[in-house]
């Protein structure tokens, strides 16, 4: 009798062509990973890109890069214009040259204490911009958030999810980072009524205790001029450093006090350690310590107030080999985390040390 013959993969073969399948998939992960990592990269730069340019529109229309706001008991009041009387973050500055008019507007020639401000103020402080957000690290949407004081717009810290932003202005090599409770106290108002004494305060000039060197800083007015060291040589915005613990909640068991505060409040609080960043603080208490202020990947914290700090203080990313910056000319550029620290230094200050007033030369 005539066997038919059994044309069947045997056992042996069915694993040994899932085994070559497997072998196959585990060689491409890597490379597609790197491929997706490397178009993040690339958007990410982008969006440096778009708000270098928000900013030299700025320039354009008022004279002056944008300003750092007042500090973190104010938000973002768009009834209170541009420069030193926005109380306001950069972030929010930018809003109208980023084709955002629409949500910067809010609130305008309402009553400031009125409920249809606060529902203006309200919606604007919780909409996220998909350009404030780097791909590499978290999706475009709100975050909790961990309020400070707020006076004027009180009714923020009701707020649980705000709109935030992974990029921070360079304010240089400060004397004193953002913030109140390190390195001393930049003054405040009480309210808006307060605001007369608010005029004569500054960052600015050489003479006083928090004399900044950076472009975007404590109620700043910035004019290109002023920046000696060049455009092309002078950070604008970078990436922020941020710990790995903080990039979905800032308040759980855990995590540290210095892993949240460089993103515990939004992108448009004013002058706050959430949206700025400095390339050394010479005269704060870790001032023997400049390795806490080198652009670095983003990690978990560590349980040491020391080398944690760099959560607050320094630029960093989350991507592998450098972070991404805005020059003051519009141009962007990868800065490797082994850059030097004279030359991060010199790159975050608009001029250089022969320029820098002899009071605060090191």
């Amino acid at each position: 009798m005539n066997r038919s013959k059994n044309n069947a993969f045997t056992l042996v073969e069915l694993l040994v062509v899932i085994a070559i399948i497997g072998i196959l998939v585990a060689l491409l992960l890597p490379a597609v990973q790197a491929a997706r990592e490397a178009a993040r990269r690339t958007q990410c730069k982008n969006q440096l890109k778009q708000m270098g340019l928000a900013n030299l529109l700025h320039v354009d229309t008022h004279g002056f890069l944008p300003s750092g706001g007042w500090g973190q008991h104010y938000v973002a009041d768009a009834n209170r214009g541009f420069g030193k009387e926005q109380p306001g973050s950069w972030c929010y500055s930018i809003l109208v040259y980023l084709e955002q008019t629409a949500l910067a507007d809010l609130g305008t020639g309402m009553d400031p204490r009125s409920t249809e401000f606060q529902q203006a103020s309200t919606l604007m402080n919780t909409t996220p911009i998909d350009v404030f957000y780097c791909p590499s690290r978290r999706a475009a949407r709100g975050y909790p958030v961990v309020w400070g004081s707020i006076k004027e717009q009180v009714w923020v810290k009701d707020l649980l999810q705000v709109a935030k932003s992974d990029y921070a202005a360079n304010t240089g090599d400060a004397l004193h980072s953002a913030a109140t409770s390190v390195g001393g106290t930049f003054w405040q108002p009480s309210s808006y009524d307060d605001t007369n004494t608010l005029w004569s305060k500054t960052s600015d000039p050489a003479n006083t205790t928090h004399y900044q060197t950076g472009v975007i800083f404590y109620r700043s007015e910035i004019k290109p001029r002023r920046i000696v060291d060049g455009l092309s040589n002078t950070y604008l915005i970078g990436e922020k450093l941020m710990s790995t613990n903080v990039y979905e909640s800032v308040d759980g068991d855990g995590i540290g006090s210095w892993e949240r505060y460089g993103d515990n409040q939004n992108a448009y609080v004013g002058f706050e350690w959430d949206n700025h960043r400095v390339a050394w603080a010479p005269d704060q208490t870790y001032k023997d310590t400049p390795e806490v202020y080198q652009p670095q990947q983003d990690s978990a914290g560590q349980n040491n107030a020391t080398y944690d700090r760099r959560f607050a203080f320094a630029f960093g990313s989350a991507h592998s080999g450098g972070l991404n910056m805005a020059y003051c000319d519009g141009s962007v550029a990868t800065i490797n985390y082994d850059i030097e620290p004279e030359i991060h230094r010199s790159n975050a200050m608009r001029y250089d040390d022969q320029a820098r007033p002899k009071k605060f030369s090191r």
